[in-house]
């Protein structure tokens, strides 16, 4: 399998094409990065850790996703400590982005529901 690499703030992140990668940084909460992976029994295996940052902090909440929706909806309730729903017509999909603004706006760019 092809190895990918990504970088959440200045900590570099490697992990399988299969995998689904996600980085969220923000003002005061620096970068956390979570790689949900298939364990081949039907679940997820999960690895997540921060992101050194710079001096400067992001005027904006900005988050870097590559993989299956699904699994960033997951992701993203984690680092966000709210639930995150996708569409079952969206599930599947992969997805690699850069997005930026608040929750509620990076979740509806990416066809996702907060609440």
């Amino acid at each position: 399998m092809a190895q990918q690499t990504q970088t959440c703030g200045k900590t570099t992140v490697e992990y399988d094409e299969r995998c689904t990668y996600t980085c969220t940084c923000g003002p005061k909460i620096g970068c956390k990065w979570n790689v949900e992976c298939p364990d081949g029994k039907g679940g997820w295996t999960n690895t997540s850790g921060t992101g050194m940052t710079t001096t400067t902090q992001p005027k904006y909440p900005t988050v870097q996703v590559a993989g299956n929706l699904d699994a960033i909806a997951r992701s993203l309730t984690k680092m966000w400590k709210q639930k995150v729903t996708v569409p079952e017509r969206l599930a599947a999909k992969r997805v690699r982005r850069t997005l930026k603004g608040s929750p509620e706006e990076i979740a509806q760019a990416l066809g996702l529901k907060l609440g």
